[in-house]
């Protein structure tokens, strides 16, 4: 695992397809890609919405990842997570089935 691992700009980030997340997780296909979430492992939040304007930065934070601020793909969601240095986070795919949300980290600032 830690061959997937390089290191860019003193973050961490992994190089993996949905299907190697699929395939290790052990997450079958029928559970749909929703996309890409920032969260915060210590408080177990997600980012909902960040906006950026004129020298400030205002996020807000939710509980549930259904409430996320979803990222279409994984490059836009690191770009924004990295705005964010007040927090330990990571970017993670969100997957979907019919019962239940399932996150795999592909980034992390810690």
């Amino acid at each position: 695992m830690a061959d997937s691992f390089e290191r860019k700009d003193n973050y961490y980030a992994e190089s993996m397809t949905i299907d190697e997340i699929r395939k290790i997780d052990g997450i079958p296909n029928d559970v749909e890609v929703v996309g890409y979430v920032i969260h915060l492992p210590d408080k177990d939040e997600f980012v909902g919405k960040i906006k950026k304007s004129s020298g400030m930065l205002t996020i807000a934070y939710v509980a549930a990842p259904h409430y996320a601020k979803v990222y279409k793909n994984h490059k836009s969601a690191i770009k924004d997570a990295k705005l964010i240095i007040k927090h330990k986070l990571m970017v993670c795919a969100l997957l979907e089935s019919s019962n239940q949300y399932v996150i795999h980290s592909l980034w992390s600032n810690h």
